[in-house]
């Protein structure tokens, strides 16, 4: 296991409220960046209010992954649908006051729902960007049996 880590990211401004985040050391992709459209941002372009709630929800899966691995768990399929409430505070600054994830597990057996939850209760404790936030994180777990198809 590591003990750190540096993560590096390279922002270029393209326009007023336009931008291109790449990430060439790791060999991720280029990927255009702006204000939202609620702050005078073109649609279509991820944000940086998207791209935070998003690195919850992809924090929360990928952690609850490397722990069902780890504890023998078979995990059919694994979907979230996550939302972050912004609010502006008394200061007149915004802030994400909640992001509510909503990770949907299938598995393939009924006898596995409560280890299930339990395992995904700990990887929302576990993972590392919902412990480096000050936004309340809530969980809305759902967890679902694969139904067996039926023998012919």
């Amino acid at each position: 296991m590591i003990e750190s880590h540096d993560y590096e990211v390279e922002l270029r401004s393209t326009g007023p409220k336009t931008g291109v985040l790449e990430a060439m050391a790791d060999g991720l992709p280029a990927m255009g960046v702006a204000s939202p459209p609620e702050f005078g941002g073109p649609a279509g372009v991820w944000s940086p209010e998207h791209l935070f709630v998003a690195a919850l929800a992809a924090c929360l899966m990928t952690t609850f992954r490397a722990i069902a691995d780890a504890s023998g768990l078979d995990v059919c399929e694994y979907r979230d649908q996550s939302s972050g409430h912004l609010r502006r505070g008394a200061d007149r600054r915004y802030s994400f006051e909640t992001v509510t994830l909503r990770p949907r597990v299938v598995i393939d057996d009924e006898a596995k729902i409560e280890r299930t939850l339990r395992l995904l209760h700990k990887a929302e404790e576990a993972c590392l960007v919902s412990r480096s936030v000050a936004s309340k994180i809530i969980l809305e777990p759902t967890v679902e049996v694969r139904e067996s198809a039926p023998a012919s």
